[in-house]
């Protein structure tokens, strides 16, 4: 079992690692501040979209509380965005591209995360994905943080795939944040613990404020799961 970080947490942030999976591909890997095991936090990042982005930008919250592994996409995007890396697979294949991304990061750090109650948070595209990648593989991802994503789920879906509890992420300016609402309001009503942050003055981006949000997320997710029932 995973067990809480020590107090030593609440210093400076480690330096962000590049692990090698798949040949020619890297992960962006925050390990956790303090010492002894960490939660598991993964990260998929969207469309033309870095994981130097999509998971960069709250390293603090997920270093105080797990280590954390965003794996490139499988391809990149025009000059035009940057040669951004960015998906063209599957949800399938993107999460076996992910679990080569955790195997390859455990040879390194294989001491210092746990995979028991791990969370898996996806931002656009990767957000599709990671309600997919959970469907597919009941109780691996008990823990969903779903960022900048019209997600429509059920309450019987997300428990058929052992999920016990979500967050959703929105931009106060985004044209998602309406069906987020309702998704959220939704799984509320179903008795299914899940809540919504709206980032202030954002679009389909992050707000300045998003590591402290993602702070929120985060153990909201843990808390609200383990004070639910097993959804097996």
């Amino acid at each position: 079992m995973t067990q809480p970080l020590s107090s030593s947490a609440a210093a400076a942030p480690p330096s962000p690692v590049s692990v090698m999976f798949d040949g020619k591909r890297s992960a962006f890997v925050m390990p956790p501040r303090a010492s002894g095991r960490g939660r598991l936090i993964a990260g998929l990042h969207g469309v033309c979209n870095p994981p130097e982005y999509a998971c960069g930008y709250w390293t603090s919250a997920a270093t105080q509380r797990g280590l954390l592994i965003c794996p490139e996409g499988n391809t990149h995007c025009g000059p035009g965005d940057g040669r951004a890396v960015t998906w063209t697979k599957s949800a399938a294949g993107m999460s076996a591209d992910l679990e080569k991304a955790i195997a390859a990061v455990g040879k390194v750090f294989g001491d210092r995360f746990d995979r028991t109650g791990a969370v898996l948070m996806g931002f656009s595209r990767g957000a599709y994905a990671a309600v997919k990648i959970a469907a597919a593989h009941p109780g691996r991802w008990p823990y969903l943080i779903l960022i900048e994503a019209k997600i429509r789920t059920s309450a019987a879906a997300l428990r058929a795939a052992k999920v016990k509890a979500v967050a959703l992420v929105g931009g106060e300016r985004s044209g998602q944040l309406s069906t987020m609402r309702r998704t959220a309001a939704q799984l509320q009503k179903q008795r299914f613990a899940a809540k919504l942050w709206v980032m202030p003055k954002a679009g389909h981006h992050y707000s300045g404020n998003i590591d402290a949000i993602m702070a929120e997320a985060l153990d909201f997710v843990v808390a609200a799961g383990a004070a639910s029932p097993d959804p097996g």
